[in-house]
């Protein structure tokens, strides 16, 4: 397998829908799929998402409703591919290993992307978001576990727990088990994990994420430094994020950064 995907697989693709044996058939849950030449990331959330206007935090959820944001799903990694199959391997997942590998069959139609089921039976059809080729980068966060991947005008940022997952069925199955024992402040922790995903040229604000009160806010705080030199981004806690593939043909990365905006300017 190639460690470096086609470029037409490259971008960012949203899902249209997904269909499975049964008559199972998804076309509302928002998916997210940004691909640089390796590296890339994942959003999965259901269109009716717990969301509370003026929250700032879990406390501002009831138990059920935790239950409810453990349903999200995100993942990143590198992928492999073949002419004929994709392999995506999750470093990082928000939910706890499933029983088989991430593989599939794909097959590219305009900017229609089919992927097919290998291990499971299914269908999904991706659809190739605008202003998603050209640049393409990707940046960890060691410390965090985290990982930061741009296409075009559009990022992903996912960090990783500071409580690692326990073995489990579902995220779900933890938060419930968690709140049956009264340990709300556990079943935070599980939820802890944030993706988020949106524009660059919007001042870097996010249009999806794991944590709801997030979202319409921008990534950074601050603008993020830039450094040409060793291509690493120093974000608005001071932490320290390394290149780890960068396809910037137009040099516009370090512009790109100065795009960031705080809250103040966010609206």
């Amino acid at each position: 397998m190639s460690a470096k995907v086609p470029v037409e697989l490259t971008g960012v693709w949203r899902r249209e829908e997904i269909t499975a044996p049964g008559g199972h058939r998804d076309d509302t849950t928002r998916v997210f799929w940004v691909q640089a030449d390796s590296w890339y990331g994942d959003i999965r959330l259901r269109i009716d998402i717990p969301r509370r206007d003026g929250a700032t935090g879990f406390d501002d959820y009831a138990d059920a409703e935790l239950v409810e944001l453990a349903e999200a799903q995100g993942f990143a990694g590198q992928l492999t591919v073949t002419p004929k199959l994709c392999a995506w391997r999750r470093d990082i997942d928000y939910q706890p290993p499933g029983p088989v590998p991430d593989e599939g069959t794909w097959k590219i139609e305009g900017d229609i992307l089919i992927e097919g089921g290998v291990h499971i039976e299914y269908e999904e059809i991706w659809r190739l978001e605008p202003g998603s080729r050209g640049l393409r980068a990707a940046f960890a966060q060691d410390e965090s576990q985290g990982l930061l991947v741009l296409a075009g005008d559009h990022f992903l940022r996912i960090e990783g727990r500071r409580t690692p997952l326990p073995p489990g069925e579902s995220l779900p199955a933890l938060v419930k088990a968690a709140l049956a024992t009264g340990d709300r402040e556990r079943a935070c922790a599980l939820l802890d994990m944030p993706i988020s995903y949106g524009r660059i040229g919007d001042g870097w604000r996010i249009v999806l994420s794991t944590l709801p009160w997030r979202e319409g806010r921008p990534l950074w705080s601050s603008a993020p430094r830039y450094s040409p030199e060793r291509g690493e981004v120093i974000d608005d806690r001071g932490a320290v994020w390394r290149p780890l593939e960068v396809h910037d043909p137009e040099r516009r990365l370090g512009h790109l950064f100065t795009l960031a905006s705080g809250p103040d300017e966010a609206g």
